[in-house]
C-alpha cells in the first residue's frame, strides 16, 4: 500500500513538472473558423443600388410639358385631362419680353384690331380641326362665320350676356370712327363687329380667353349657325 501511494506521489508530481514547464496553465482552445476579434465590417450595397439620396422629383407637368401650378388658373376640364393650355398671351410676352401698355389705355379701335385676329384664330381653328379639306373650301366656310354681318348677328344674339365691364368696352367699339368699312355689310352691322371684337380683344389682353372662347360659342350657337 505504502508503495503504491508512493507511486502515485510519483506520478502527481511528473504531472506538475511538466505544467510548470509548458509555461502555466493551457491555452484557451482556438475560436471558431470564420471568428475575428475585428467587429464585422458592414455589407456592400447590392449592385446597382445608390449610396447617394434620392434626388427630389421634378415639378408635376401635363402632357404638354406645362406646370402643374399654372393649371390651377385653367378650367376645371383642362385640369382633369392634364394637359393645361398655357395661356397664348403669356407664351408671346414671355418670348418676347419689354415694356407693356396698360390695357386701360388702349383705344376701342386698337381692342379690335387685335380682336379680329382673335375671333379669326378661333373660327380657323375649329374649321380646319374638323377637316382636311382644300383651302378654297376652308375660306368659304371660314367666310360664313367671318364676316361682319355674322359677327353683326352672333352679337345681337348676346344682348344681356354681356358683363358691365365688356358692355362698355363694346359701347367704345360700335361707337368708334373707323377709317374704313367693310365692302359686303351695311355700317350698322361693321360697327356692330368691331364693337364685338373689341371685346374679343379686350379679353384676350386681359387674359380671359376661357371667357371669349365661351362667348363666341354661345353667340354661334344662338344665331343658329353651325360650326
Amino acid at each position: 500500500m505504502e508503495e503504491s501511494m508512493t507511486e502515485e506521489q510519483r506520478i502527481r508530481q511528473e504531472i506538475c513538472r511538466e505544467a510548470d514547464s509548458s509555461g502555466g496553465e493551457p491555452e484557451e482552445s482556438a475560436s471558431e473558423p470564420g471568428a475575428s476579434g475585428q467587429e464585422p465590417e458592414e455589407s456592400m450595397p447590392e449592385p446597382g443600388a445608390s449610396a447617394e439620396e434620392p434626388k427630389e422629383s421634378a415639378p408635376t407637368t401635363g402632357s404638354s410639358g406645362i406646370d402643374a401650378d399654372k393649371c390651377e388658373k385653367m378650367p376645371e376640364e383642362a385640369q382633369a385631362s392634364g394637359t393645361c393650355p398655357q395661356n397664348l398671351l403669356e407664351m408671346i410676352t414671355d418670348t418676347f419680353p419689354g415694356k407693356r401698355q396698360d390695357i386701360r389705355s388702349y383705344s376701342a379701335l386698337s381692342l379690335a384690331y387685335i380682336g379680329d385676329v382673335v375671333y379669326d384664330l378661333i373660327i380657323r381653328t375649329v374649321v380646319v380641326s374638323r377637316a382636311n379639306r382644300p383651302v378654297n373650301d376652308l375660306h368659304r366656310i371660314t367666310v360664313r362665320y367671318v364676316s361682319a354681318g355674322a359677327q353683326s348677328k352672333i352679337v345681337q344674339a348676346l344682348a344681356g350676356s354681356f358683363t358691365e365691364e365688356e358692355e362698355a368696352v363694346y359701347r367704345r367699339g360700335k361707337n368708334s370712327k373707323p377709317h374704313t368699312t367693310a365692302k359686303n355689310a351695311s355700317v350698322a352691322d361693321y360697327m356692330k363687329a368691331t364693337g364685338f371684337e373689341a371685346v374679343l380683344g379686350y379679353l384676350y389682353l386681359t387674359g380671359d380667353m376661357e371667357r371669349a372662347l365661351y362667348l363666341v360659342k354661345k353667340g354661334i350657337q344662338l344665331t343658329g349657325l353651325e360650326l
